[in-house]
């Protein structure tokens, strides 16, 4: 499993620690290419886990124990250019495969001032459950899924919007997923649920080093979030 779902949903609070604060560097240098590279891989040797820092924007549930009211977002994580490259990095060495410095180098030009927002979430319903919920929701309002993987709550993501520097930007979503884990219930009872990471991808010509920011999405059932920030805080 290419994004190490489950793995990434358990550790969000854990990994939200460390990081040096640097302002956010839309186009990655040779330099940065290198550094970036180097990060990732030593993550993967000497952490023992990839440290999220200060991308991890929000956690709002800490493992796989749910709570009284949980939201089914867990975690909401900022892809930088730099950030994305380390942690593609950190994810071909755990697999074996490390990516050679021309790799590095191809990959950070598609990253060019490009943010990529990745919401990590479970579905507010058992498996059972969901199916019958998604073939309601099908049958009334002939929701448009991709043909090419299992039908889910991540069909039901809409497009999410960042503002920056005054200017709004809208992304569609990207699912990675169905995947399933099995989580406890507040009742002490264990229960399978759907889960699975939606990314938006937002391309901003001119972005600024710096600035506040702002990003709104709503989840599958049409709760809406906000969260904001300083571009200055992150690499």
């Amino acid at each position: 499993m290419r994004g190490r779902i489950p793995a990434a949903l358990l550790g969000l609070a854990a990994l939200a620690l460390g990081g040096v604060v640097h302002a956010i560097t839309p186009v990655l240098t040779p330099a940065t290419v290198t550094e970036a590279l180097k990060a990732g891989e030593a993550m993967s040797v000497s952490e023992g886990g990839y440290v999220l820092g200060s991308y991890l924007l929000r956690a709002y549930n800490e493992d796989v124990i749910l709570r009284p009211n949980s939201p089914e977002i867990d975690g909401v994580v900022l892809g930088t250019p730099f950030e994305r490259l380390r942690y593609e990095a950190y994810l071909a060495r755990l697999e074996g495969t490390p990516l050679t410095a021309a790799q590095a180098s191809a990959f950070a030009r598609t990253l060019d001032r490009k943010v990529t927002v990745r919401v990590y979430s479970h579905s507010p319903f058992s498996v059972a459950d969901e199916d019958e919920q998604w073939q309601l929701a099908y049958n009334t309002n002939k929701i448009k899924a991709n043909p090419d993987r299992e039908k889910s709550y991540l069909d039901f993501f809409k497009a999410a919007t960042m503002t920056v520097a005054g200017r709004t930007y809208t992304a569609q979503p990207a699912v990675d997923g169905p995947y399933r884990d099995n989580f406890t219930l507040p009742s002490g009872e264990a229960d399978f649920r759907n889960l699975g990471v939606v990314s938006y991808t937002f391309t901003i010509p001119n972005m600024p080093a710096s600035g506040t920011f702002s990003l709104a999405f709503k989840d599958s059932r049409g709760v809406p979030y906000t969260l904001s920030g300083d571009l200055s805080k992150y690499r």
